[in-house]
């Protein structure tokens, strides 16, 4: 297409002696275009720094919180999992040795041992108790009461009568007797245990055979010292921004950040304080032994984030807050030089923008409305400065350049949308022409059996590579297949065509024998392959009467097999190689039978390879619990395939979705 030739300017004559012309009344700089350009780019340039400041500025604090929440958070559970072990292991110490002590009878030495034994194998744990009521085991009249402790690298014995109390009246020991299973006490210091503050775990100790609820003949006793516990929560060190607190099972702070606090309130006294609403969730997680996560503000108004985790079942809790103030104090400061540099800059583009701007403000207007008429459809409107050889000249030349590119551009168009019409309108041709090659669902009827064939399809483009084929080559035995071709579109859709005219021209010719059919298709399809596409195909033959069905997998994926009791699970086939690569023999036969009230399911990996929103696969496990016993062939593909769309959302369908399932049961059930 011809360009539209430039407007050439007319120069007019100029009298000889002219008279002068009336002085232009000058424009004050307050009214200037030149002015008005600097100023509103200047506002939009300084509204454009400012907002994208505070988005990264928002971005960066978001992240920053962000990380340092799913910091405190995985910190937290390493700091659990160091506590479940250490509690955990005192636990198996002390139902090891309640089960040993009735085990060994009121035999002092041997007793004793036990208790040795279970401080020796232990190193968190500081002293070790055992009480035997008198006359409760077989050939015992005294009883059995004896407490070893800790003391350094000796131990220290002595008789719980030594104590200086009756021990049947302490209430340590009457919750332990009563009680139907072990507990954790609350921290504890007295003389026995040196002034030192041990949590004590006790277990009622019951004869061999007893059950949970018969009476209890005395108890043990294993203590730990709160300092051990209290080292394990120190690894989440408090001088980073982190606060780490332990609780005791009654919600005793044990460890505390605050030493007004430490072993002397509890976390219900944390939140009926004034201004201590902020932790009422803490207390709530403790009392109901649950984790919990939640936000809330200091005295100080900082920012806290709290996670909250239960130590096993044990009736500890630990918690690890997070100080928003320590991780974005850097941040703020940093956002502070940035916007003075910021503002600095903003200045020194205003000085320049100020002094350059009035040269180029009057030639841009002209073009501008050339522009203007040009995005009016005018394309012929004249078009000024494209004799100058500055950048002007340049932008109202490449206008020029761009008004004829357009016009063509415009026709292009028109074509283009006229052929996509048509090739559009073709691919819906060509799709009904491949679903028209596809079986409809069948049913088969041999003596009291009822075989159902049914299969869904659906191409992630107009027209798509998967395939599926079930007949009754013979009446009683059906033949099936399922296949997917490699890639998409169109030349997918022309080598399925090949492949199903292929398997169904060898099923008939082998008698439906699946493994010699996909070795003899191996062979026709890799003739004159030369765009090196492939196929993987499921291909099966059953007896209705029987149930027997043979099987042979040429890459496929293995099959699921639905049994009468709802259990399902995979076939591991031995898989030969895709069909169109090369000539191959190597495809084996499985057998098996499909019982009564069973379904048999093939898909395609476009099945197990959606993909959600999260870019999560669907996978092999989803699979196998979507379907239901008593399902027909349609429901389950169905079913299947509905469990497929539900998981995927508005994810888009990256692969062909092709369902085929055969199910098998008595008529009249």
């Amino acid at each position: 297409m011809a360009a539209i030739a430039p407007r050439q300017t007319e120069e007019l004559p100029v009298p000889d002696d002219p008279a002068p012309a009336p002085a232009a009344a000058r424009v004050h700089w307050r009214d200037s275009l030149r002015t008005r350009m600097v100023l509103w780019s200047s506002l939009l340039n300084a509204g454009l720094l400012l907002v994208t400041a505070l988005a990264f500025y928002g971005g960066a604090r978001l992240l920053i919180v962000q990380n340092a929440r799913a910091e405190a958070d995985g910190l937290a559970r390493q700091t659990v999992r160091g506590l479940e072990a250490t509690v955990e292991s005192v636990q198996v110490s002390g139902r090891t040795l309640a089960a040993s002590a009735t085990g060994v009878g009121v035999q002092p030495s041997s007793l004793r041992s036990l208790l040795v034994a279970s401080l020796a194998g232990d190193p968190d744990i500081a002293g070790a108790m055992v009480i035997v009521e008198p006359g409760q085991l077989p050939g015992d009249d005294d009883g059995f009461t004896w407490y070893i402790r800790r003391d350094g690298t000796r131990l220290v014995e002595r008789s719980v009568a030594d104590l200086g109390y009756d021990y049947r009246t302490m209430p340590w020991y009457v919750r332990t007797v009563a009680a139907p299973g072990p507990w954790w006490s609350e921290p504890y210091a007295n003389a026995a245990t040196a002034g030192e503050f041990f949590a004590t775990y006790n277990l009622p100790l019951r004869r061999p055979g007893d059950p949970a609820g018969a009476p209890a003949v005395g108890m043990v006793s294993l203590d730990i010292p709160v300092a051990r516990l209290a080292a394990l929560v120190g690894g989440a060190d408090g001088g980073t921004g982190l606060q780490p607190m332990l609780f005791s099972p009654e919600g005793l702070a044990v460890v505390h950040p605050d030493p007004q606090v430490q072993m002397r309130a509890s976390a219900a006294d944390l939140a009926s304080t004034a201004g201590g609403e902020g932790w009422q969730p803490l207390a709530a997680a403790i009392e109901r032994h649950q984790t919990a996560s939640f936000e809330h503000g200091d005295a100080e108004g900082d920012a806290l984030g709290t996670v909250v985790l239960p130590v096993a079942d044990s009736g500890w809790t630990f918690a690890l807050t997070v100080s928003d103030r320590y991780f974005l104090h850097r941040l703020n400061r940093i956002a502070l030089w940035v916007a003075l540099g910021g503002l600095l800059a903003l200045m020194a583009a205003l000085w320049l923008a100020r002094r350059y701007s009035g040269a180029i403000a009057s030639p841009i207007e002209e073009l501008t409305d050339s522009a203007r008429h040009f995005s009016q459809g005018d394309f012929d409107y004249p078009l000024p400065y494209v004799q100058r050889s500055d950048e002007v000249g340049v932008m109202a030349r490449a206008f020029d350049s761009a008004r004829g590119s357009i016009k063509q551009q415009l026709h292009e168009i028109g074509q283009m949308a006229s052929a996509r019409q048509k090739l559009e309108s073709e691919l819906s041709i060509a799709r009904d022409i491949q679903q028209s090659m596809l079986p409809a669902a069948r049913a088969f009827d041999t003596g009291h059996m009822h075989v159902e064939a049914h299969a869904l399809l659906e191409p992630a483009t107009a027209v798509g590579g998967d395939f599926y084929l079930f007949s009754e080559l013979e009446p009683g035995v059906l033949w099936f297949a399922i296949g997917d071709v490699s890639d998409k579109g169109v030349p997918a859709a022309l080598f399925m065509a090949r492949t199903v005219t292929v398997l169904e021209q060898l099923a008939r010719r082998h008698a439906g024998d699946p493994a010699k059919i996909l070795a003899t298709a191996s062979i026709r399809l890799a003739e004159g392959n030369d765009t090196c596409m492939f196929a993987t195909v499921l291909c099966g033959r059953l007896d209705v009467a029987s149930g027997r069905f043979q099987l042979a997998s040429a890459g496929h994926e293995p099959p699921l097999l639905l049994q009468a009791d709802g259990e399902a699970s995979l076939l591991a086939l031995e898989g030969g190689p895709s069909l169109g690569f090369e000539a191959s023999d190597a495809y084996r036969a499985h057998e098996g039978v499909l019982a009564a009230g069973a379904t048999l399911v093939g898909y395609t990996d476009g099945v197990t390879e959606a993909f959600d929103a999260g870019n999560e696969a669907y996978g092999d496990q989803r699979l196998v619990r979507a379907l239901r016993a008593g399902d027909s062939a349609a429901e389950a593909c169905h079913r299947l395939l509905e469990d497929v769309r539900r998981f995927a959302g508005d994810a888009p369908q990256s692969d062909d979705i092709t369902i085929l399932a055969i199910s098998r049961r008595r008529e009249g059930a």
